[in-house]
C-alpha cells in the first residue's frame, strides 16, 4: 500500500477512532487494460535475449529503449495513484474526480456530515 494511503488511514483513525478496527481498507486502483497488456508485452520482450542479438547493430539504442525507456513509460500508466474514500458504499472523496490529493478538511467534512464524530 502506498505511503499516501497509510498517512490518510492514520489521519482518519486519529479523528474517528471507531474506524480503527479495520474499517478502512485500501487496494490498488486497476490500471487501464492497454497498459497491462503493454507491460506484459515488454516483460516478454525483456525475456527474449535472442532479440537483442539480432539487433546488434544498434544494440545501445535497443537496450535503452527496451530495458529503460519503454518500461518506465508503461509503469507511469500502470501506477495511477488514484483512490476513492468511501463510507457505506458512498464515495466521500475521489482523487479520480478532483485530480488532486485531498487535504484533511476534504475528508473530514463529509465524514462528519455523514454522522461520524471527530474526536480531535
Amino acid at each position: 500500500m502506498s505511503r499516501n494511503f497509510n498517512q490518510l488511514k492514520e489521519f482518519l483513525e486519529q479523528h474517528f477512532p471507531e474506524l480503527a478496527d479495520g474499517a478502512i481498507k485500501g487496494a490498488n486502483y486497476p490500471a487501464p487494460a492497454w497498459a497491462t497488456i503493454a507491460s506484459q508485452a515488454i516483460m516478454f520482450m525483456q525475456g527474449a535475449p535472442s532479440w537483442y542479438y539480432s539487433m546488434k547493430q544498434n544494440s545501445a539504442v535497443v537496450f535503452i529503449g527496451i530495458f529503460l525507456v519503454i518500461p518506465a513509460v508503461i509503469q507511469s500508466y500502470i501506477t495511477t495513484g488514484a483512490f476513492e474514500v468511501m463510507l457505506d458504499g458512498v464515495v466521500v472523496y475521489s482523487k479520480l474526480a478532483t485530480g488532486r490529493m485531498p487535504n484533511g478538511n476534504d475528508i473530514l467534512k463529509p465524514l462528519v456530515q455523514a454522522g461520524l464524530r471527530d474526536v480531535k
